[in-house]
């Protein structure tokens, strides 16, 4: 009986160690495809140009907020958060948005020559600000 239970000994103990073997050898890999081609590198692409952010006027609460500085003939947006319709007209005639209504957006494009103009809302003579054009 002792070489019996020797024998079942081995064979489990044989077993357990194949057992671990294959925990820690890499497990072998067969593949029915071809192998792939090497992909050649792909240039990175060219990081975009950083573009200044567009100006904004916001009409709020019957008021144009500060005044505002920009480029000569640079686009700027008017938003109207107002429940109320508001234009943006400069004083001289300079520029005007037509009429703004409320939780709407225009498009102006400033004078080309340096200065401040002087602003108001065409249906709210009280609305007043500045915009100062500086190269």
């Amino acid at each position: 009986m002792t070489k019996r239970v020797s024998a079942t000994l081995a064979i489990c103990t044989l077993a357990g160690l194949g057992a671990a073997l294959a925990l820690f050898l890499p497990a072998q890999q067969t593949s029915t495809t071809a192998p792939a081609e090497p992909v050649a590198a792909q240039p990175e692409p060219a990081a975009p140009a950083a573009t200044p952010a567009a100006q904004v006027v916001n009409i709020e609460g019957f008021s144009f907020g500060g005044a505002t500085v920009v480029q000569p003939g640079e686009q700027i947006t008017v938003s109207n958060l107002d429940g109320a319709s508001h234009t943006m007209t400069a004083n001289d005639g300079s520029f005007d948005t037509g009429l703004i209504a409320g939780g709407a957006s225009a498009t102006l494009t400033m004078p080309t020559a340096p200065g401040t103009y002087q602003y108001f809302c065409s249906l709210h003579p009280s609305m007043v600000s500045t915009i100062t054009v500086q190269s």
